[in-house]
């Protein structure tokens, strides 16, 4: 019998309940790294060199997975040095979690102004609040208070009004329901995030298939993109999102 090729993952932590289940379906041992949930609100820059770092120190594995999509081009620039990389052609976590592309601007269509959130990005977000980080988007913890005390009042005032503008486009909120412990029960506290303000709930039946395919295989060229030793990942036209070259 052919030895299986190990993988390791290289993932958001907002995909966490959801990876930890498809792996232990799988059986495998698969080693998953988590990166920082507070990239998120950096630029893509910072995403990009956390991403490499994690790659150029993974050893052991015969593939790295990326459990990332284009997330604000982070991934954009990554290149495989010794191990080969796979990477979902998703737009961010949240088509991941929906089960497609197809999907996912499906209800980007029906309201652009949507948030997603799932019991990852609920989970994540307040593990980062309580380690003292901050989070943005309609269930930001960063309040002028907490601001103006890191890193004073005038500087407080302007990261206020910068999240205001970036909040004030939303419509709905999301909640994408997956086959993970919890994940029902903390679709009350995305209704009260949505109540807060002042955006329509929706709710969305997730789809673990496409993760469940990254963790085992195999990659069809159509859903993901292999990086190999050399090769770096490009930007791409349509649908196809990345490219190696």
């Amino acid at each position: 019998m052919t030895a299986r090729p190990k993988l390791c993952v290289i993932a958001c932590p907002s995909l966490r309940p959801e990876l930890e289940q498809v792996a232990a379906e799988t059986g495998a041992g698969i080693s998953i790294h988590y990166l920082e949930m507070a990239l998120h609100s950096r630029s893509a820059e910072a995403l990009r060199e956390a991403l490499q770092t994690a790659i150029d120190t993974t050893t052991g594995c015969d593939t790295i997975a990326v459990g990332y999509g284009l997330c604000n081009r982070g991934i954009i620039g990554i290149a495989a040095r010794d191990i080969p990389l796979v990477l979902p052609r998703a737009h961010d976590c949240i088509g991941l979690l929906l089960g497609s592309t197809a999907r996912y601007l499906d209800e980007l269509d029906r309201e652009p102004g949507t948030y997603f959130q799932s019991a990852g990005w609920l989970k994540a977000a307040r593990e980062a609040g309580e380690s003292g980080e901050f989070t943005f988007g309609p269930n930001s913890n960063a309040s002028f208070e907490r601001l103006a005390a890191r890193y004073g009042d005038e500087a407080a005032r302007y990261l206020i009004q910068e999240l205001e503008g970036f909040t004030k486009h939303y419509k709905r909120l999301a909640y994408v329901t997956t086959p993970v412990e919890g994940s029902s029960a903390l679709a009350s506290e995305a209704r009260s995030i949505a109540a807060k303000r002042g955006l329509e709930y929706h709710g969305l039946h997730g789809d673990t298939g496409w993760l469940c395919r990254l963790l085992s295989g195999p990659w069809p060229e159509e859903e993901f993109l292999t990086v190999r030793p050399g090769q770096q990942v490009r930007l791409a036209s349509g649908e196809r999102l990345i490219e190696a070259a």
